[in-house]
């Protein structure tokens, strides 16, 4: 089932930015994603797809921190989908990501149905490939100099006129938990948070370059910065330990992006309202993204938040799944009554588009939010 009709016909990222800055409130509300899974986006271009999740990409680093070739065309596939996929749903933006050459494990389900093999990437919560110092000396971290901007080199040639680049990168409390496991990261938070610092050192460095290399290039727009740190009712460590190791490490990279006049959008899992001052006033982010209805509805945070940082996203995932087209419908015009006419918004997933979604049930968002756009007279 592939789109019968984009969203908008055009592509205007400067448009977009100056929401994101919240330097306007005037215009339409656009459309906005973390990621959308590479088998949702197979299933609205009709481009077969690489692989199904876009948490697989951490699989195409070897073990040894290289890529191997059937990785790089894995790579190159994906881009150009991501590429397709942006004309065909009239997005402002394409997805993009630096190569850091960081080998890490994940597990996996593959589960084989009608519409094709859905997998699934999680992290394990039990240990990683680094479980004690002697590990972490014996790691083969990459240096900043291997880090390679091939994937915006690429694209830059093909991007359609009037959009730009959205670099998405894994953060590096992300990383750190798929190096240790979660159980490891939280003993070691209290029995050796010595050799947690120095592992998000080591992975900010690469951060803080990677950022500041990919804004310099002329086609980039803004970086989608994915650093989960909460789940339903709470932070998964205490406030205390990412105000110590965390957060100054958040400001480094915004400031990589800002050192560009580029925005620095956030995305975190959970409720993380306990951490929302550090990431505005600290971290100094432009937006923040991630959006679940049982832990607070968008609407209630536009409300508090919205004259200081944009706030992007917002559709619960579990309606792409589980609801009618109607019940997205309805949905999608709450939100976007509460939320549009302020400025500062722009609409899309609580989380992301996944491989499991209902399509029609993310066609009925950009659906109704175009009929929303028109009915203002946008």
């Amino acid at each position: 089932m592939t789109i019968q009709k984009p969203f908008k016909t055009g592509h205007n990222f400067e448009a977009l930015r100056k929401v994101l800055m919240r330097e306007t409130k005037g215009g339409p509300v656009p459309i906005i994603e973390l990621m959308v899974d590479p088998a949702a986006m197979a299933k609205v271009t009709g481009i077969d797809s690489p692989m199904s999740s876009m948490m697989e990409l951490m699989d195409l680093i070897g073990p040894d921190g290289k890529v191997s070739e059937e990785s790089l065309m894995k790579g190159i596939q994906l881009l150009d989908l991501s590429l397709a996929f942006a004309k065909k749903v009239g997005y402002d933006y394409v997805f993009a990501f630096p190569v850091v050459p960081t080998p890490m494990t994940n597990l996996n389900v593959s589960e084989s149905e009608a519409g094709g093999v859905k997998k699934r990437n999680w992290q394990n919560e039990h240990d990683g490939v680094l479980k004690t110092r002697e590990d972490f000396n014996a790691y083969p971290w990459p240096s900043v100099d291997d880090i390679q901007l091939v994937t915006l080199d690429y694209l830059e040639p093909q991007l359609p006129e009037g959009a730009k680049i959205m670099l998405f990168y894994f953060g590096v409390f992300e990383v750190l938990r798929h190096l240790l496991g979660f159980e490891q990261t939280a003993l070691k938070s209290i029995r050796e948070p010595d050799l947690i610092d120095d592992i998000l050192e080591r992975l900010t460095v690469l951060a803080e370059a990677a950022i500041d290399r990919a804004m310099a290039h002329p086609v980039a727009g803004a970086v989608f910065y994915a650093e989960d740190m909460g789940f339903n009712t709470g932070l998964m460590l205490s406030p205390k330990f990412f105000r110590k190791h965390l957060i100054p490490r958040l400001k480094r990279l915004a400031d990589a992006a800002h050192r560009h006049g580029k925005p620095f959008l956030l995305h975190s899992c959970g409720q993380v309202d306990a951490l929302m001052e550090d990431f505005i006033e600290v971290v100094g982010i432009d937006g923040f993204h991630s959006f679940e209805d049982n832990i607070e509805p968008v609407e209630s945070v536009y409300a508090r938040y919205h004259d200081r940082i944009s706030i992007l996203g917002g559709v619960d995932v579990n309606l792409f799944t589980n609801a009618t087209e109607d019940e997205v419908r309805a949905r999608v015009r709450q939100i976007l009554d509460a939320c549009g006419p302020g400025g500062g918004f722009a609409i899309g997933s609580g989380n992301s588009v996944t491989n499991y979604a209902k399509i029609e049930n993310y066609y009925a968002m950009l659906d109704e939010t175009a009929k929303w756009n028109h009915k203002h007279g946008f």
